[in-house]
């Protein structure tokens, strides 16, 4: 690996083996998460409510198809802000998990509290059980990212994104919603996208070798996706912003034709992802954006010829094809952010003082400790 401290691309690299060994370890990975649910489940399953923000809450979106599949009830993606201010109540019926990769976001510690003032269940999903967030919670479960020292966080969306599915199959599995077989057949699906997110990396790193002048070009970008793939764009728009201080933005197919789409003109970028649920539509995007800006390109396992076609790894469902689409960004963000020195945020935000303070108090201290962490491991193992 090299004598030198894990940089963004590295972890999204990792990340492939990270979910491989939290595969071989499912089912007491999730086993917390999957009592405290049955425990509330005595009737039948709850739907299930996923309060999160930022990376969490894409990560919670990409999953979201596969967990209703597999649990055959609603699942909710709702803001910590909104579950505080408005939905904390409705549905009464629902299980609430709180997750914060980080376990400092002070939103959802607020989301925390808000459960605690009306005495329900409260469960946190985080990847630091030594965080604030665990001193508001009874009930407190590490999803198995590990040490991930970089803010920007990869290696942590996709851990996560496959714990929620894993938690799904198994959940299911102790409802009596799922026989054995059907267990088997669910956790072969997550190991087939798992295998194909390590080709998916290969063919992103290349596109990206191939493009980056064009891809370096600070460009208003626009992301498209349906389903599990909304969540990959709205991750795709965030690492932008976040990384390369991209204008981007994060649209589902149909709403993205109905109105948006007549911002766009030569110079800006445009991906489309393509799952294969939506039919035809998400080729006429493709096609229709690229009559207007060359830089228009079509995130697909059938690429049927079309020159602004990305071919990327096929996976069994389209219900796991996050865990292939969410590297593709991941790759392109971290290989120009690291070749450009993109990280530092501009002067006027780098002041003293913060108006909002988004993590809790501790979190500066923790990023140095697991940077330091990080380094000392790299280097054993390089």
């Amino acid at each position: 690996m090299g004598q030198h401290s894990p940089v963004m691309y590295d972890y999204v690299r990792l990340a492939n083996r990270r979910m491989e060994e939290n595969l071989g370890r499912a089912r007491e990975l999730v086993a917390p998460l999957v009592a405290a649910y049955a425990e509330q489940c005595p009737a039948g399953p709850r739907p299930l409510r996923l309060i999160a923000s930022g990376s969490s809450r894409h990560a919670a979106l990409c999953a979201r198809d596969f967990m209703q599949g597999s649990l055959h009830v609603a699942v909710e993606v709702v803001s910590p802000g909104r579950f505080a201010a408005w939905d904390a109540d409705v549905p009464s019926s629902a299980f609430d998990v709180v997750i914060s990769q980080s376990g400092y976001s002070t939103n959802a510690i607020g989301a925390l509290c808000a459960l605690a003032r009306r005495g329900a269940q409260a469960v946190a999903l985080t990847g630091c059980v030594d965080a604030p967030l665990a001193s508001h919670a009874p009930v407190v479960v590490d999803y198995g990212v590990g040490l991930e020292s970089i803010d920007f966080v990869t290696m942590g969306v996709l851990t996560l994104v496959e714990f929620l599915m894993l938690f799904s199959l198994h959940a299911a599995r102790a409802l009596g919603l799922l026989d054995d077989a059907g267990l088997v057949r669910g956790l072969a699906e997550v190991e087939d996208a798992i295998r194909s997110h390590g080709e998916a990396l290969d063919v992103s790193r290349a596109f990206v070798e191939r493009n980056r002048l064009s891809l370096a070009r600070v460009a208003p970008t626009i992301v498209i996706g349906d389903g599990p793939g909304f969540g990959v764009a709205g991750e795709a728009a965030l690492k932008l912003m976040e990384t390369l201080k991209m204008p981007a933005m994060a649209f589902e197919g149909e709403e993205f034709a109905h109105g948006p789409s007549m911002q766009v003109a030569p110079g800006y970028r445009v991906f489309v992802i393509d799952d294969g649920t939506q039919g035809a539509l998400h080729r006429l995007l493709a096609e229709e954006m690229a009559r207007v800006t060359a830089d228009t390109w079509l995130i697909t396992c059938e690429p049927l010829g079309l020159p602004f076609a990305v071919p990327m790894p096929p996976v069994a469902s389209a219900a796991t094809a996050a865990l292939v689409q969410l590297p593709f960004f991941q790759t392109y963000c971290a290989l120009l952010a690291e070749e450009l020195h993109a990280w530092d945020v501009h002067p006027f935000l780098a002041g003293p003082g913060e108006t909002f303070a988004a993590k809790a108090a501790g979190y500066d201290e923790r990023q140095e400790s697991l940077k330091a962490q990080a380094r000392l491991a790299w280097e054993r193992e390089g």
